[in-house]
């Protein structure tokens, strides 16, 4: 999806609007303790069950609360300068789930595509061609793309970057399952698990195995170190255990958010606003 950024325009800031933004940064930074090591991702019954997914009904009132801020103007926003950023929806999700950090970033310059993935339902090595193509396009100026994935779209994020460093200049995850196929949560596991298991019969016609496989094995390699890896993360996430997205190549940061909110929350805007700003 692309917007004109012309169209939207950024109006001025004034004193108190700049005041809440700054204040909103440094909030993320101060809102949960830091975590202690790499806690292990819940098993058994606490696992599968997770949090009460009612919590993510927040992400309505969420996304209304970043409509009326001033980063809709794209302020607190780096300024993007045409460089390339390339975004990639959720398992079961779309271009409505990542719409609004679409608008935020075109809003103050920056380049963006959303990934071809549509609703990201498929066999995961097809999401990832499509991946890869969007890459490639993005990369025809010559620029280092910055890639950011929601959920399943940062794992692909995550593989984007092992099997093209020199195209990928930075990692950002949002809510994403770094340590594990499959979120354990039972509301996310269960159809993901069925879904896994009707593809590979080939209920939706052919699939091709080895490719699925070179992706299971691509998705835990190594890091490569020249790639900033920065991955935003809610202990209250509703859908994905947030233990599993301490991948120990990338910087945690920490936001309270819903799962759906992660990429249309105030909170989770200002986060990858700051991870912009790593390089």
């Amino acid at each position: 999806m692309t917007r004109s950024p012309a169209k939207y325009g950024r109006s001025s800031l004034n004193t108190a609007d700049r005041r809440m933004s700054e204040e909103s940064e440094r909030s993320i930074h101060r809102a949960l303790p830091p975590v202690r090591g790499r806690p292990s991702p819940l098993r058994g019954v606490p696992g599968f069950l997770g949090r009460p997914i009612w919590r993510e009904a927040r992400s309505i009132r969420e996304l209304r609360l970043l409509k009326e801020s001033p980063l809709w103007q794209g302020h607190s926003i780096p300024e993007g300068h045409g460089r390339p950023v390339l975004l990639i929806a959720g398992f079961l999700a779309g271009p409505r789930t990542i719409d609004a950090l679409d608008h935020v970033l075109q809003v103050a310059g920056w380049e963006v595509r959303q990934a071809t993935v549509g609703r990201n339902a498929g066999p995961a090595y097809r999401g990832i061609l499509h991946c890869e193509e969007n890459l490639h396009q993005l990369h025809e100026s010559g620029e280092k793309v910055r890639v950011i994935g929601h959920s399943r779209g940062g794992q692909y994020a995550r593989i984007l970057a092992v099997r093209f460093p020199a195209l990928v200049d930075q990692v950002i995850t949002l809510g994403a399952p770094l340590l594990i196929k499959y979120p354990s949560y039972a509301v996310v596991k269960v159809p993901a698990e069925a879904l896994d298991r009707l593809w590979r019969v080939g209920t939706f016609g052919s699939v091709d195995v080895e490719a699925e496989a070179r992706v299971d094995a691509d998705r835990f390699a190594p890091f490569p170190p020249d790639v900033d890896f920065v991955s935003i993360y809610s202990r209250s996430d509703g859908i994905v255990d947030w233990r599993t997205s301490l991948d120990p190549a990338a910087v945690a940061v920490a936001v309270d958010a819903s799962h759906a909110g992660l990429p249309n929350s105030i909170a989770g805007v200002t986060a990858v606003a700051a991870a912009l700003r790593r390089r």
